[in-house]
């Protein structure tokens, strides 16, 4: 009945809702565990941000776009940003042999999702499949790191007054990070200052797509603002590295992208000492997936053992930073299970690993994910699930 209702209420028109993953919660008895999700998604309303927005820019996010693309992302980028590193971003998918996306019914949307239709979602869709609260973030602002400075930071204020005047605070169901314009550091940390300790921010979100590498000094305000508000960074895969993929079928791009996005922020940050400089910050990787992990363990503990004069401010081997980190377990690869048991133990995943949907994306994780791992322990399972989580992110 459950199912039937869900599927009615909130996927009007929609073959097949969600049923499946609402029967799995139903078998496992999800109800009775808590099961926090670190990752998910909305496709962000641009038209009802505009309205935050300030006048120059709200006149362009609210004009119809000509070619009536939902997102108009057209329209945005060709204001927001440098005209031909645009034009060469919005035609990535022309050099990407194969299909784009799958679409999955239950989950893709085609247009803006407004603010009542998400307070379904998160306070009632996800409950039935088990998740009790949800960290729920922006999809296309994810690219925003290739638009001129002045745009990213104006969106990213318009985004987060979004949120707290529609989510946070008050539906404890729904949480968010805030999304950090990286192009404007200084402005960035008075945005963490500014609106840190809201109800409902549990921490601050970086674009895997930014330019600029984590290890930075230019990043030392953020990272600062951060510290003093006690926010842990969180750094979100991303497949817009320009350039590095063209040619590839989709699914070659997909499958590289992401977390060579994060290989190149984490590596940089490591090598460049910012937990040290940083000691109480707490970070996070977002969306790679986890079989990167292991490779990249090895290969820097093999080159900085070579070149320790490169990395002076390091107190230990790279691995064992990467060891202290945490990770978002969406998409987790299940192509060979047996192999994963020696990754989690490399890892210290019990400890380490934050269960993640990515909903609504096609490649969306459900908790069975986690839960259904044959070498996991009872604890080891509530702690991925949710344990982890809260911990990470401070919250009861």
């Amino acid at each position: 009945m459950a199912s039937q209702l869900t599927r009615e209420r909130w996927m009007p028109g929609l073959a097949a809702g969600m049923d499946n993953a609402i029967k799995q919660a139903e078998e496992r008895g999800f109800d009775k565990i808590d099961i926090f999700d670190a990752d998910s998604h909305q496709n962000e309303p641009i038209k009802t941000m505009a309205r935050y927005a300030t006048t120059a820019l709200k006149n362009v996010l609210m004009s119809p776009d000509p070619e009536e693309d939902p997102w108009q992302q057209s329209l945005f980028w060709a204001y927001a940003g440098d005209a031909e590193k645009i034009r060469r971003y919005q035609q990535v998918a022309s050099f990407q042999k194969g299909v784009r996306t799958v679409k999955r019914p239950e989950t893709h949307y085609t247009s803006y999702q407004e603010a009542d239709e998400l307070v379904g979602i998160f306070t009632r869709l996800m409950v039935d499949i088990g998740i009790k609260t949800s960290v729920v973030l922006p999809t296309r602002m994810l690219g925003l790191p290739l638009a001129k400075p002045h745009a990213e930071l104006t969106v990213a204020k318009a985004y987060i007054e979004y949120m707290l005047e529609h989510f946070l605070g008050r539906y404890p169901e729904i949480i968010t990070l805030l999304y950090v314009p990286t192009n404007t550091p200084d402005k960035a940390a008075e945005l963490i200052d500014t609106v840190g300790d809201e109800k409902g921010v549990c921490g601050i979100m970086i674009s895997g797509s930014a330019p600029v590498v984590a290890g930075s000094d230019d990043w030392d305000p953020i990272y600062d603002a951060a510290q003093q508000k006690r926010l842990p960074v969180c750094f979100h895969g991303n497949r817009t590295i320009e350039g590095s993929y063209e040619g590839m079928e989709f699914v070659a791009s997909h499958a590289l992208s992401f977390p060579f996005s994060l290989i190149r922020h984490l590596t940089s940050m490591v090598i460049s000492g910012v937990p040290i400089r940083f000691p109480t910050l707490k970070f996070a990787f977002m969306e790679g997936g986890v079989s990167w992990l292991p490779w990249l363990y090895h290969r820097l503990d093999d080159e900085y053992t070579k070149r320790r004069i490169e990395a002076p401010l390091l107190r230990k081997l790279p691995s064992e930073y990467l060891k202290e980190f945490y990770y978002t377990s969406q998409p987790l690869e299940q192509s060979h299970v047996a192999e994963l048991r020696s990754m989690f133990e490399l890892m210290d995943f019990e400890n380490r690993l934050m269960y993640a949907s990515d909903y609504p994306h096609w490649d969306f994780d459900v908790p069975s994910v986690i839960f259904d791992l044959p070498f996991l322990t009872e604890p080891a399972k509530r702690k991925i699930l949710a344990g982890n989580a809260r911990k990470f992110f401070k919250l009861n």
